[in-house]
């Protein structure tokens, strides 16, 4: 999953956000961090620990696999529009690598505390959830055979309604602070978008929807106390669009969903098994700890593909037939290292070996025959 192209988005967003904070101190807001943006300073925390959390459990920092980012949470569309919706928030606290997170996260810092203290932390919150989620379904929507993840789809919503508050509140505004502070977040949206077509691997339609959820939102917001009802049909019209994005978007047939989740478990039993033989040959487990691992994790996670692979097989899907052989190696090759382990029968063991180069075979004869997966969007 390449970051590049957030990597140069998020820079200019770095960048814009250190003048705009300049000017601001003309209007008597420091651009030092204070105890009035707690919802930013959390929003920062809860990212950095899901990140650190991720990390270790994939075991790489620099670039998360797609198949723990799946398992995490992103937003994949064969599943969220399968009945895993909750995917459209989760995505949105998912970050592909330590470069993606850092940015995102400093872009997030730098103009966080400036437009939750020109909402307040309540209707801040809302706006970078709902700018968040919003996001999420305006990429499914457009693609449903990738898998989206990332903040930045609610930082433009931040953006957004930052826009907002400086039209809805320019006349307090000195007129030459107030066109500046425009051009430059009009600027960093502008440039932002551009990158985001021409570099590939960024959501854009993630970008976009962040950001026409985020002006809506700081509508709503700024409005909310003084025209109720006016804020009430906006609303209204939001849920509306949501709706109607929801229902409009394909959704992706059943043998999709069995094959993304073999996806997303096969890597993660794969590198598990892979570790704890590597423990065990360097004696740093024991056996008996071995044989709980595999009987309650290992085998649980292969029956579990198992099972879904011939529900799919059994209605004809060639596909799933061949994997459903490969699993079925694997299965195997698992119960005779657990019998060997468990009697201490060298046969056993090699056995085990055997059938785990069997089942590799056929993996990559399956993959030669099948076309190459899509890459993963990072917003």
């Amino acid at each position: 999953m390449p970051d590049g192209g957030s990597t140069v988005t998020l820079a200019l967003s770095i960048h814009r956000v250190q003048k705009i904070e300049r000017l601001l101190q003309s209007l008597g807001l420091s651009s030092e961090p204070r105890p009035g943006a707690p919802v930013t300073n959390g929003l920062v925390a809860i990212n950095l620990l899901v990140f650190v959390a991720l990390a270790i459990s994939a075991g790489r920092l620099l670039q998360i696999p797609s198949a723990s980012l799946i398992a995490w949470g992103g937003n994949d569309g064969s599943l969220t529009l399968a009945g895993e919706p909750w995917r459209l928030l989760t995505s949105v606290f998912l970050h592909g690598g330590l470069l993606h997170v850092g940015l995102n996260m400093l872009a997030l810092y730098q103009a966080g505390w400036l437009v939750e203290r020109m909402y307040r932390s309540p209707r801040f919150l809302a706006i970078y959830l709902g700018a968040g989620v919003f996001a999420s379904l305006s990429s499914v929507w457009w693609r449903q055979d990738v898998v989206s993840i990332g903040a930045s789809g609610a930082i433009f919503g931040v953006f957004g309604a930052l826009l907002v508050y400086l039209v809805m509140h320019r006349k307090r505004l000195d007129s030459a602070v107030y066109r500046r502070m425009r051009t430059m977040t009009l600027s960093f949206v502008g440039y932002s978008l551009l990158l985001g077509f021409a570099i590939p691997g960024v959501d854009n339609a993630a970008h976009v929807g962040g950001l026409a959820a985020g002006l809506f939102l700081g509508w709503l917001a700024d409005r909310w106390p003084e025209r109720r009802l006016v804020a009430v049909g906006g609303l209204g019209a939001v849920l509306a669009v949501v709706a109607t994005l929801w229902v409009s978007a394909d959704r992706p047939e059943a043998p999709r969903r069995v094959l993304h989740e073999f996806t997303a478990l096969q890597p993660l039993l794969t590198e598990r098994q892979q570790r704890l033989m590597s423990a065990l040959a360097e004696g740093r487990i024991e056996r008996d700890e071995a044989l709980v691992i595999i009987d309650g994790e290992l085998k649980v996670g292969w029956d579990r593909l198992i099972a879904g692979l011939k529900r799919q097989a059994a209605a004809g899907d060639r596909q799933a037939g061949r994997l459903l052989e490969y699993a079925q190696l694997e299965r195997s090759a698992l119960e005779a290292l657990g019998l060997g382990l468990s009697t201490g029968h060298a046969a056993w063991l090699n056995t085990a070996a055997a059938l785990r180069v069997e089942a590799s075979h056929a993996l990559q004869s399956y993959l030669r025959s099948v076309p190459r997966a899509e890459p993963g969007l990072e917003r």
